[in-house]
């Protein structure tokens, strides 16, 4: 391929050319180029033979068919001449004379693209290889300084027509592509976040309490009354296809609310893209992260689940009912020395380190439904002549939770700093050792394991007694109550209303 220009002449039109018999012979592949912007380099991309980039005096141009045909790829770039490009490893690097170096990140879009594709209702790109090695970025900026790659696995779908989404629940956003029939002209509106920190509650280590007996949550459903299901969904299978994370994230009662794992967690998670044309998601490559308990700061960790080691994983989008997978590999960083076992056995302490979390935040926050229950009940049965014995007995079942509850967690930490006044309780204890766990890329030492095992114990000892209070106490208080005779409605009298 030959680039050649003859602006110092006057002559402002582009010329390019290919030769397939070294030399002898040579075409002319200008096709629709504009006829005043010259050439500065021609560039074939590393992976896919005709895939052609071509930097010009205003901008950059892309070819699909080894330059029978060109179209515009300017996107955000400035209308700026731009004197030459480069395929480094799967980004597309471009030198503009005036406007500072230029990067696409992750051209494999413009790799796998067919022409076909623009009338696909839906079409799963196959994801690059993602390194096992993510970097975070610092905690301030400069208007001089460029943007960072987004962190993690990127995945790539377009979508025909866009799908219109049920309303979002606060702290969440979604941005996708803007309507084109190529990779290269929905460009534009990729989204530019990488999606991070979702917590769909997943399967705890060990039995789950169940629900008290007769202490329906009063913000319930409706019995029969089903969730509807999200138009889009994306979910992540590991090597056994098991799935390890989807979107959209189950919405917990924790989410968006003050103080939040302050000084911790991750930022709101994103929602996944349903614009016309190409989209673009960001998997953080790591696990479900662990519920939560609302309101309440934690120390020295997170409850967001564990990065997954190296490997093959699938990646599952599911468009109305319809499902496209495609393969996604997470490759080592060749710098570190810690072997696939290492990183196997530091992703078992931290899933067993995220079910104890679980456990500990599913028992507070049932503990805390059913104060919450009980405190309504004398509510309702004030002046009401069974008001004292169901107050007795809802006090003394309170005083049993309570105990269990003190233990689990610091209650009267309500901010991020309280912790340096009240010291954290065994739910924070867990989440400071999976920080420790993770903050190095290696297999977990058995000082953290040791350590592990006596939170487990500590952990189990609460679990048995919350379980017994489950099992006798929550069932007797409900015996109380039903041998009250407590009334369906109670009207308040006109005294009481102040009349």
């Amino acid at each position: 391929y030959v680039a050649a220009q003859r602006h110092a002449m006057d002559d402002f039109a582009p010329y390019a050319f290919k030769t397939t018999d070294f030399g002898k012979t040579w075409t002319s592949i200008v096709g629709n180029l504009p006829k005043d912007n010259y050439l500065h380099a021609i560039r074939e991309d590393k992976k896919r033979k005709g895939l052609l980039y071509a930097a010009t005096e205003k901008g950059v141009y892309v070819s699909f068919d080894d330059g029978a045909k060109w179209e515009a790829m300017q996107t955000n770039l400035p209308p700026t001449p731009v004197w030459d490009l480069v395929v480094h490893d799967n980004d597309l690097v471009a030198a503009t004379h005036g406007r500072s170096f230029w990067i696409l990140d992750d051209i494999t879009p413009l790799q796998q693209y067919k022409p076909e594709l623009a009338q696909a209702d839906v079409h799963l790109y196959t994801p690059g290889p993602a390194n096992h090695t993510t970097f975070g970025g610092g905690f301030f900026g400069s208007p001089f300084s460029g943007q960072n790659p987004p962190n993690g696995a990127v995945i790539y779908y377009s979508l025909k027509t866009a799908i219109k989404q049920e309303k979002k629940p606060a702290g969440a956003g979604a941005n996708g592509g803007a309507a084109g029939a190529s990779p290269s002209q929905a460009a534009a509106g990729e989204a530019k976040a990488a999606a991070a920190g979702s917590k769909e509650q997943p399967g705890a280590a060990g039995e789950k309490p169940s629900a008290p007996q007769g202490t329906a949550p009063e913000t319930a459903k409706a019995e029969g009354e089903k969730e509807k299901p999200a138009p889009v969904t994306l979910e992540i299978l590991d090597q056994q296809g098991k799935v390890i994370r989807k979107y959209p994230a189950k919405r917990q009662d924790s989410d968006g609310g003050p103080g939040e794992e302050e000084g911790f967690g991750r930022p709101p998670e994103r929602g996944l893209p349903t614009e016309a044309g190409l989209n673009r998601f960001v998997w953080d490559m790591r696990y479900e992260g662990a519920s939560r308990v609302p309101r309440s700061p934690l120390w020295g960790g997170s409850t967001d689940g564990p990065q997954a080691v190296p490997g093959q994983y699938q990646v599952r989008l599911t468009v109305q009912g319809k499902s496209y997978t495609a393969p996604l590999q997470i490759v080592p960083d060749t710098r570190l020395k810690a072997t696939q076992a290492d990183l196997q056995k530091q992703l078992d302490l931290l899933l067993k380190i995220r079910g104890s979390v679980t456990q500990a935040h599913d028992a507070i926050n049932q503990i805390r439904e059913v104060r919450g229950q009980i405190e309504a009940m004398n509510k309702r049965l004030t002046g009401q002549p069974q008001a004292k014995a169901v107050a007795d007995a809802g006090k003394a079942l309170d005083k049993k939770m309570t105990e269990v509850e003190e233990v689990l967690i610091q209650t009267k930490a309500k901010s991020g700093q309280d912790v340096l006044n009240y010291p954290i309780r065994l739910n924070n204890y867990l989440v400071a050792l999976g920080g420790v766990v993770e903050s190095a890329d290696t297999q977990p030492t058995q000082a953290s394991i040791d350590v592990y095992n006596m939170l487990s114990k500590q952990l189990d000892e609460q679990m048995a007694k919350w379980k017994q209070i489950l099992a006798t106490d929550i069932p007797a208080y409900n015996d109380l109550v039903k041998k009250q005779d407590v009334p369906a409605i109670v009207l308040k009298k006109d005294e009481d209303k102040g009349q």
